[in-house]
């Protein structure tokens, strides 16, 4: 096995400690993070959820390897999740006695900051998986290509895969996932909607109500993958969007038909402010705000859907998918990242998934490959999430998605016909210059 690539770096120790002490919340020696720190962070108010799979109790395990080493852990996750996270540290280290642990917690705010600042960096750190070209341009992470054999790979699901993937390296692993999911409000829509055609019905229903059927933002995130409901993608990376095409088409005519379904935002908060005053059935939003939402909705409230069809083509819409993945420091010895390692596959074992998917621990939304049918909120992003598609790993230019959200403004909201607006998008990209 090769050795990891180093990058030797330097910082004057004022450096050092104003960083340690602006940024960090502390770090200490595995098992006595969580009572220093459950202070210092909010802890989620309690929900009347199930508390999902329990996983059998764990024997009591006889030290199986003398292999030692050192692994430092960096995470923004909450007090619940840090001490998901120790009892899976205790558990590994029951079987490798040989590993020290010390466990950080860094808000989510300062992470890349800390990264960025600090000499002293962490065998791993749990960052979006959006991060990972920026890091690995800065030094601050390794490519893992050549430990990441097919046999690691099995571990984790497909889809989250893609998002450890950049320009054909292999800059992380991921460890949870994210994305853009349907939301619904059951006191405003009692029923999940089977397809766009029922969202707009839904939205006729509530008229003089002053309620709304969905609180729409068409900014290129949330409407991009609604494509797959017509066979393909408007956009690939930085690449051009291809206009010309049948799947262009369709994707304006999808929008338009869909737009009556509510108010039609762009690049704005009205949607979600609308959604959580209890005056929206549905909302498209990140699984990362389920907290905040459910805190503004009635008890039971909040529920997520799958995704519905478009009945002009009998298939659903998508949303993006990203991950929170583990990344590796360059300047690990070989043992440390052997050790470091071995950890992160124990994380990405079936039981420890299982195990950080608890909503009253982790809560995270698993990757593995295997991960059966899920209670709950958990199991309702889950099942969503893998219904989308990967966010692509490079953010396309600024020019195209202009572009692209002018052209969905035009037959949404200004009643454009669909060819005009693709005759206009089209002369619109001929204008862009070429990089």
């Amino acid at each position: 096995m090769q050795s990891p690539r180093m990058h030797p770096r330097s910082k004057s120790s004022s450096e050092v400690n104003r960083v340690l002490v602006a940024v960090v919340a502390g770090m200490l020696l595995f098992g006595l993070w969580g009572c220093a720190e459950a202070d210092q962070t909010p802890t989620p108010e309690p929900t009347e959820i199930s508390n999902g799979p329990t996983p059998a109790p764990t024997p009591v395990l006889e030290p199986t390897s003398e292999k030692t080493g050192s692994i430092s852990v960096w995470t923004t996750w909450n007090p619940d999740g840090v001490r998901a996270l120790n009892e899976l540290i205790e558990e590994f280290r029951s079987k490798h006695p040989g590993f020290t642990f010390a466990l950080t917690y860094i808000p989510p705010d300062k992470l890349r900051e800390a990264l960025a600042e600090t000499s002293i960096q962490p065998s791993l750190v749990f960052a979006p998986s959006r991060w990972a070209p920026e890091l690995f341009e800065a030094g601050l992470i390794q490519d893992l290509s050549g430990y990441a054999t097919d046999e690691f790979r099995v571990l984790v699901h497909p889809l989250p895969w893609v998002q450890a993937t950049h320009g054909g390296q292999v800059l992380g692993v991921p460890v949870q996932m994210h994305g853009n999911v349907l939301y619904r409000n059951r006191d405003l829509a009692p029923i999940p909607a089977g397809s766009t055609e029922e969202l707009v019905q839904a939205d006729a229903a509530l008229r003089g109500s002053f309620n709304e059927g969905v609180a729409q933002d068409y900014r290129y995130e949330n409407i991009a993958p609604f494509a797959s409901a017509c066979g393909g993608q408007v956009i690939f990376d930085r690449s051009a969007p291809d206009l010309e095409s049948p799947v262009a088409r369709c994707w304006l005519q999808l929008l338009r038909d869909l737009a009556p379904a509510g108010p039609v935002e762009f690049n704005s908060t009205d949607d979600r402010e609308l959604f959580e005053g209890g005056q929206a059935g549905w909302l498209i939003e990140s699984t990362e705000v389920f907290n905040q939402l459910r805190a503004s909705l009635d008890e039971g409230s909040l529920v997520i859907d799958s995704w519905p069809t478009y009945q002009a083509t009998g298939e659903p819409l998508t949303g993006y998918v990203w991950t929170e993945n583990a990344y590796f420091s360059p300047d690990l010895s070989e043992e440390d990242f052997e050790a470091a390692w071995e950890f992160l596959a124990f994380l990405l074992s079936s039981d420890s998934q299982l195990m950080l998917s608890n909503p009253n621990g982790a809560a995270n939304v698993p990757v593995h490959v295997s991960i059966p049918p899920l209670p709950g909120y958990i199991g309702q992003m889950h099942s969503a999430l893998l219904q989308g598609i990967a966010l692509p790993t490079v953010v396309p230019r600024s020019e195209y998605v202009e572009v692209l959200e002018r052209a969905a403004r035009a037959v949404s909201v200004l009643g454009t016909p669909v060819d005009l607006a693709l005759q206009r998008a089209i002369a619109e990209l001929a204008e862009v210059p070429d990089v």
